[in-house]
């Protein structure tokens, strides 16, 4: 494949995650449990202070 084909289907398919990020992400029900919403709670994370060398 040619190189200007290859930076033109890297663009469509950037342009269409776009696409289907706005989509997705325009629909808060479907991603923010009401339960949340109400209370202003979200879950905890709980940190843990080991140093294992991987990140956590």
């Amino acid at each position: 494949m040619e190189k200007r084909n290859l930076k033109r289907i890297i663009q469509d398919l950037e342009n269409l995650l776009n696409e289907l990020k706005s989509e997705v992400y325009s629909d808060k029900e479907a991603y923010v449990h009401p339960w949340y919403e109400q209370t202003g709670n979200s879950p905890q994370r709980i940190h843990s202070q080991d140093d294992d060398g991987y990140a956590d």
